[in-house]
């Protein structure tokens, strides 16, 4: 094998990655797999470890493997324009998680409250909440925020 050459175990280290996210890399058409050599190792290259690599950065970033399959056959002939609609749908997509966790550490808080003033005789209102039983009086608006969240994120 020439020195230049990577077998899988290699490019996946030389990434930074697993071999299985090399191979699931490569069944979702993001990488694709070189033929054999004589002695019968698949030889990848250098070119293989930067877009490994193009693929973990934009996965960091919040890209989806939809959206780097998008932006990979966009760097072939680029299109500023689709990379950056790529790019602001998915900081829209990242705003409104950031939204939804907001809303979630709120109703959190809303329930720690509860907690706090609950008496030590009554249920727990963490428990309670999460089993769906709380009782009316102690169901705060934070309450009702975490339902709505958990329903937009189901």
């Amino acid at each position: 094998m020439p020195s230049h050459a990577f077998t899988i175990s290699k490019l996946a280290d030389a990434a930074g990655i697993g071999v299985e996210a090399v191979r699931y890399y490569q069944r979702r058409g993001l990488l694709a797999q070189p033929g054999r050599a004589e002695g019968s190792f698949r030889e990848y290259s250098a070119t293989d470890v930067q877009r490994l690599q193009f693929i973990k950065r934009a996965q960091e970033l919040g890209f989806t493997l939809e959206d780097v399959a998008e932006l990979v056959s966009l760097s072939a002939e680029p299109d500023k324009q689709r990379v950056r609609a790529v790019t602001q749908r998915r900081v829209s997509e990242i705003r409104e998680r950031v939204r939804n966790l907001q809303a979630m550490a709120s109703a959190l808080e809303g329930l720690a409250s509860c907690c706090e003033k609950a008496a030590p005789t009554d249920a727990c209102p963490i428990i309670a909440a999460l089993a769906g039983a709380l009782p009316s009086e102690l169901r705060t608006k934070s309450v009702a925020q975490a339902q709505v969240v958990e329903a937009e994120t189901v």
